[in-house]
């Protein structure tokens, strides 16, 4: 039985992360909103651990519903590529690589989107949807999965994994 390599193991666990994280977000976007977003009553942000586990729900938004449920699609969209780059094999190298510039591309384009919108913050967490909290907590999920990507294309023969041909 042929062992796994890190970089088959990163693809897999990230493969499983995003069915698991996407299959929350669309059967459970009024909860995800609720513990991301500020409360507009009270303009106070609800705490995350509070607003998921709440039997109510304050009423998020129907646009922003939708909007994570087609983001959550996405997600899925993007998931096939890597599982198609796990195989050790022909090819295997450049999927790989391919895959990594690709959604490390959607990655950093979103993390400085992140980072724009805490700058542009005017009042705390009183202005805006997200609260800086969650902001922060959705900048901090993807910079290492970003500086892993980085590490990943800039060490040679790492894209390589267990039996994969050189990217020439």
């Amino acid at each position: 039985m042929p062992s796994s390599s890190p970089i088959q193991i990163a693809l897999a666990l990230e493969a499983g992360i995003n069915i698991l994280g996407g299959s929350i977000m669309l059967l459970f976007p009024s909860r995800i909103l609720a513990a991301l977003t500020t409360n507009t009553s009270s303009n106070n942000p609800s705490t995350s651990t509070q607003a998921l586990l709440a039997t109510s729900t304050p009423s998020a938004s129907p646009a922003a519903v939708v909007l994570l449920q087609w983001v959550a699609v996405l997600i899925y969209g993007l998931t096939p590529q890597l599982l198609l780059a796990l195989p050790d094999g022909r090819g295997a190298v450049d999927k790989r690589w391919i895959c990594y510039m690709t959604l490390g591309a959607g990655e950093g384009a979103l993390i400085l989107i992140i980072v724009w919108q805490i700058l542009m913050r005017r009042d705390g967490d009183g202005e805006g949807a997200f609260t800086r909290k969650a902001l922060l907590g959705c900048a901090g999920l993807l910079v290492p999965t970003m500086v892993w990507r980085i590490y990943s294309l800039a060490t040679p023969g790492w894209l390589e994994g267990g039996g994969g041909r050189k990217r020439e």
